[in-house]
């Protein structure tokens, strides 16, 4: 099968999974993502093992599943406790566990910050999907608002860079980035959010106004191409192309979920704040 099957083959499987999990809300949802903050933190474990560290695959991805269960189990402002409780945890497992010589300190912060960077920023679509909704199709459109201004960012950044880039963004980190497709994703963030807020969720338009959701599509657009970066970052410094094998044709989990870890909770928070 070529390249473009096997992505196409992935897209026709996660999708439709994906929208049903959304629609469906509650507890099924939670626990998805709770799934995929335990997947993205094995694959950091095996980015790091590639640089020649360690890294706590299990614990971590326990603490990182933690994170969206708490959001919608417990009461908020439960990560605060989860957060504290797991810095304990994998401090004293990595103490017992893993010897001086390999470095038990280094190896309980790589875990503990791993478990944070993926399932904390993940816990947001929990209240993204929960909070605003008042039927099941209201939360799936507000989960997914992030989900397509990325989607536009990077589609926009693309044909804007192959088109008019010149100046390279980060050249270390991604060679491929140009400034020129950076301000593309930039002005659709802005657009995309426009036509969401008034076509797709008319009460979000309504609530926010032109001003509320071209700021919300700029913010969220420059999440996404940060957490892109970041995600570049992290695979250079680990000297790996794909943080995994494990969606034929599209790299990892991390790779297809390195701009939502931003653009999801920056949406939250904007919402939480404004509407």
């Amino acid at each position: 099968m070529s390249d473009l099957g096997r992505r196409l083959m992935v897209a026709a499987i996660g999708i439709p999974v994906t929208v049903a999990v959304t629609y469906a809300g509650g507890p099924l949802f939670a626990v998805g993502l709770a799934v995929l903050a335990m997947v993205a933190v094995w694959e950091a474990g095996r980015m790091f093992r590639a640089r020649g560290d360690r890294l706590l695959t299990g614990p971590g991805m326990l603490l990182a599943a933690v994170y969206p269960l708490g959001a919608f189990y417990l009461v908020p402002g439960s990560a605060w406790p989860i957060t504290l409780a797991g810095l304990v945890v994998l401090v004293g497992w990595s103490t017992l566990t893993v010897p001086p010589a390999e470095r038990p300190f280094q190896t309980a912060a790589l875990s503990f910050a791993v478990a944070l960077y993926v399932g904390g920023l993940l816990s947001f679509g929990v209240p993204l999907r929960e909070i605003f909704s008042d039927t099941a199709l209201d939360g799936t459109l507000f989960f997914f608002l992030p989900v397509a201004l990325t989607w536009l960012a990077d589609t926009a950044a693309y044909f804007g860079g192959r088109a008019f880039g010149r100046h390279k963004l980060s050249p270390v980190i991604s060679p491929n980035k140009t400034i020129e497709g950076a301000v593309a994703a930039l002005i659709a963030g802005p657009a995309g959010a426009l036509v969401y807020g008034f076509l797709v969720l008319p009460r979000l338009g309504a609530s926010l106004g032109t001003p509320g959701l071209l700021a919300l599509g700029f913010l969220v657009a420059a999440a996404a191409t940060l957490g892109d970066l970041a995600e570049s970052a992290l695979k250079r410094e680990c000297g790996v192309k794909d943080s995994s094998g494990l969606l034929p044709g599209h790299g990892g989990l991390l790779d297809r979920m390195d701009s939502l870890l931003w653009s999801i909770p920056t949406a939250c928070a904007f919402l939480l704040t404004f509407l």
